[in-house]
């Protein structure tokens, strides 16, 4: 991997912009601001109810259909809540995953939605003694629909633009071989090469600076116009569950 332009940032392809759909004040009437707003306070449960265990809430942002792709998990809802509650009491020999969330756009068309939400996710790893905080700045999508009358989340994914490693303790270090981190996509290239050495093979296809950007970019747009979108959401291969 070239450490020249790792990050590459262009406009998304204008035609995978929704330009039908409402969004912030630019158009729309009071009722999708409403809309937007009771989307908003579901998604931003990510954080708010996961980080805390509160599974309950949790399941309830998604429609029992759901399908979550992280870096680390890709499954249903229900299976992605059971690997969750696997991984905290694992302890210091997986992750521990929390969400600082940033900020969110919320586009509706109808009775589909998307969010982007930004979110700074913090894992923290243990490596021979050492706790080490990884830092990975992305955006979360959530993919949504109201079914009679109540919006849910039906389908969850996410892009990396950016992630670090920081000791806990600033006098104690763990060397990173950074010809084994530079396998990994630019956006998550620590993040990916610490799940590999946790044995959760990361999903490589996350990465903001990416092809898949602009395919997931594409499938959102499809999902709002109300066609008929599944996983893999940053991919061109469909996946069965």
């Amino acid at each position: 991997m070239s450490t020249n332009n790792l990050y590459v940032t262009r406009q998304p392809p204008l035609e995978t912009w929704p330009s039908k759909a409402s969004r912030n004040n630019a158009n729309g009437d009071d009722s999708t601001v409403l809309d937007r707003m009771k989307i908003r306070e579901i998604c931003e449960g990510w954080g708010a109810y996961r980080d805390a265990a509160e599974w309950q809430n949790y399941k309830s942002m998604f429609h029992d259909d759901a399908y979550i792709a992280t870096s680390w998990k890709q499954a249903p809802v229900d299976e992605f809540i059971k690997a969750s509650i696997e991984g905290f009491e694992q302890g210091d020999t997986f992750m521990y995953i929390l969400h600082r969330i940033t900020g969110q756009t919320v586009d509706v068309q109808g009775d589909r939605a998307v969010s982007k939400m930004k979110v700074t996710i913090t894992c923290r790893f243990t490596f021979d003694g050492v706790e080490m905080d990884n830092e990975a700045d992305c955006r979360f999508f959530f993919l949504m629909e109201k079914r009679q009358g109540k919006w849910g989340a039906v389908f969850y994914t996410l892009l990396f633009d950016k992630d670090k490693f920081i000791p806990v303790n600033p006098g104690r270090t763990f060397n990173i071989p950074e010809e084994e981190v530079s396998k990994y996509p630019s956006g998550y290239r620590y993040l990916a090469w610490a799940e590999a050495k946790i044995d959760r093979p990361p999903k490589m296809d996350l990465n903001a600076h990416g092809p898949e950007r602009d395919i997931l970019y594409a499938k959102c747009k499809n999902w709002l116009e109300g066609k008929d979108v599944k996983p893999n959401l940053t991919g061109h291969d469909e996946i069965k569950y």
